[in-house]
């Protein structure tokens, strides 16, 4: 696809939005996004884990058999798997013990998102023989105090040791797996911070850096902003980004917006660039329910213990919501999106705590 812009920067942005991994083909052409349980150790600020309502929710993992059977239909057609999306991966009890499925699956790109703060020697090792792509660890303060201030429940020692101790297991491997990254939401609370941020990323030798901004994450603490002085030095942080990424060589692997208000891309052609989520896209929450995004808050578009990969993607419900994406033209926008919950429905765009507060899978059958 040919993505074009006057503003080479909302080109890179387009080049990130319709990334599909490495070499996509149409046998390997989906995106897979899925969390392991619906639990996190942590309540920073930014995250829905800080509303105050997830308290009482009862926790728990994706069971294995679950686990397997969407290896078994999903990651064959996978280009790209996250395995983890909204909560901590870590928290499922044998979590580490599942990554041999992705090497078995032959997945071109695989990656793991993780507070950092519950790694061991033994599951760093796991994720080197797996051949996990890449890691990334979310540290959203350059020092203890900034830390530990955000996100609530961790140690900065901890987070520092545990990031060293897979940079070392790595070393011991033959394939060089996984890359590094550091994701790092900027908000009020860090962003004059933030020197001292990339002070600590280029001490950690990290391969990559992600920064972004606060999307909306049901009643947390902290939410996105609309004041024109917090964008004012946002600005500032890209220039300064630009910058720390060309002295260093680590590689910025995210796109940092500056504004709030509405992003639109256009084709060579003119056209306007449509989200293709609803055509690569597969969301999974540990319960078995599919959306076609990871915000979605609408019903889900099926479940993966009683519905089959096959009659889903091209069942009616899919169906149906790509021609509304048609339809309205609904953008790559993901921050303004309007398309993914119903305003009716969810008018307080409460998607995170929805996910987590649903209920787990029922106990296998015997004899499934």
């Amino acid at each position: 696809m040919v993505i074009y812009h006057p503003d080479p920067e909302l080109q890179e942005l387009a080049h990130q939005l319709t990334w599909h991994g490495p070499n996509p083909s149409a046998d390997r052409f989906l995106n897979v996004f899925m969390d392991q349980n619906n639990k996190c150790n942590l309540r920073c600020k930014m995250c829905g884990f800080s509303d105050s309502r997830v308290s009482d929710l009862s926790q728990y993992d994706m069971p294995r058999w679950l686990f397997d059977r969407i290896a078994l239909q999903v990651f064959p057609r996978a280009n790209y798997v996250c395995l983890s999306l909204m909560t901590e991966p870590f928290m499922t009890r044998d979590f580490a013990d599942r990554l041999a499925s992705v090497r078995e699956a032959g997945l071109p790109f695989s990656e793991i998102i993780t507070n950092g703060t519950l790694l061991t020697e033994t599951a760093c090792e796991k994720i080197v023989d797996a051949r996990i792509s890449r890691v990334i660890f979310s540290i959203d303060g350059g020092s203890k105090a900034v830390f530990e201030d955000i996100r609530v429940g961790a140690r900065f020692e901890t987070v520092l040791r545990n990031f060293a101790l897979l940079r070392r297991v790595r070393a011991s491997g033959p394939s060089g797996l996984p890359r590094l990254r550091i994701n790092h939401v900027l908000s009020t609370a860090n962003i004059d911070h933030f020197t001292d941020f990339l002070s600590l990323a280029a001490s950690m030798q990290t391969d990559e850096v992600a920064v972004r901004t606060i999307s909306r994450m049901s009643n947390a603490i902290l939410q996105e902003s609309t004041d024109e002085a917090f964008w004012q030095k946002v600005r500032g942080v890209r220039k300064e980004l630009m910058n720390f990424c060309a002295t260093t060589g680590i590689v910025d692997s995210a796109y940092l917006r500056k504004t709030h208000k509405t992003i639109e891309l256009v084709r060579e052609s003119g056209e306007k660039l449509l989200c293709p989520k609803p055509w690569d896209t597969l969301a999974i929450h540990p319960n078995g329910d599919m959306y076609p995004c990871m915000a979605w808050s609408r019903p889900p578009i099926g479940n993966l213990i009683t519905d089959t990969f096959e009659d889903t993607w091209n069942g009616s419900a899919l169906t149906d919501i790509r021609r509304e994406f048609e339809d309205t033209q609904a953008g790559v926008d993901c921050l303004n999106c309007g398309i993914r919950r119903s305003a009716a429905a969810d008018p307080d765009d409460d998607f995170f705590f929805r996910k987590v507060a649903k209920a787990p899978p029922p106990h296998r059958q015997q004899g499934e």
